[in-house]
């Protein structure tokens, strides 16, 4: 059987190197992504390696504005596919880089023409399934006198915080059934029952706006105003501390709907 002495003496490929007229350096964007990539340029081309001899070639290597693909062994010299005679040997002054370090991308400024100085209006919405209510606002006479005959057990399930208003925010699960305006908890907001934030999905962002270290909870009335309520004022339910309790001295922050 007949040797074929081409493929024998066809040297060991460690790589293909691409190289690119230096204008078209842009082009690599479009292979930025692509793993093991290596760029380095020269007064007139843009080199490109990190490119397997082995495995098939990346579609979108194949689309690039090449000059010429090379074939490089370890010696670095440079082939054409099928040639046996290197054509050239690779400039070892070349400086190579990661491609996404070599071809940075800078991000654009705004195109807005002028600064968006509106915020965003807090709109909500009545709902015909209110979620489970856990939070109740009431006033500080209503709570002394539940709180003269609520059972111990029942007092243990909630916490409460009065305010300078002689209002009193009642939090825990089951509430009293005393006279007060309901809230739904979402996070940190409080939301009155039978509303819902409009456009849904939007609570995360209003926490990270008006609360990002968690200290508040926000408190929301149906024209979209709202209160900022320090959660360490709240205080575990004691017939003992509803009975002193007075009006606090502190009035929650109150803001519009606007953020």
């Amino acid at each position: 059987m007949a040797t074929n002495h081409a493929a024998v003496m066809m040297p060991p490929w460690t790589g293909i190197i691409l190289q690119l007229p230096l204008q078209q350096y842009t082009a690599l964007g479009t292979v930025r992504h692509l793993p093991r990539l290596e760029a380095a340029a020269d007064n007139t081309a843009v080199w490109l390696r990190g490119i397997p001899a082995t495995e098939p070639v990346d579609p979108l290597l194949l689309q690039l504005p090449a000059i010429c693909t090379w074939y490089v062994d370890s010696a670095q010299r440079l082939f054409r596919k099928g040639d046996l005679t290197p054509t050239d040997i690779l400039d070892n002054a070349l400086v190579w880089q990661p491609l996404p370090k070599w071809l940075t991308v800078s991000l654009p400024v705004s195109g807005m023409p002028h600064p968006v100085n509106e915020g965003a209006r807090i709109t909500l919405i009545p709902i015909a399934q209110p979620g489970e209510t856990t939070a109740l606002l009431t006033t500080l006479a209503h709570w002394h006198t539940y709180g003269e005959t609520a059972p111990a057990i029942r007092l243990q399930q909630l916490s409460f915080a009065a305010d300078n208003q002689d209002r009193v925010l009642i939090i825990g699960h089951p509430l009293p059934s005393i006279p007060g305006k309901a809230y739904v908890r979402e996070q940190q907001l409080l939301l009155p029952a039978g509303f819902a934030l409009q456009p849904a999905g939007i609570a995360p962002l209003i926490v990270q706006q008006l609360d990002p270290q968690q200290e508040y909870l926000l408190l929301f009335h149906p024209d979209g105003s709202w209160e900022r309520i320090p959660q360490h004022a709240l205080v575990p339910a004691t017939r003992r501390g509803i009975r002193a309790t007075h009006s606090g001295p502190a009035q929650p922050e109150t803001y519009d709907n606007v953020f």
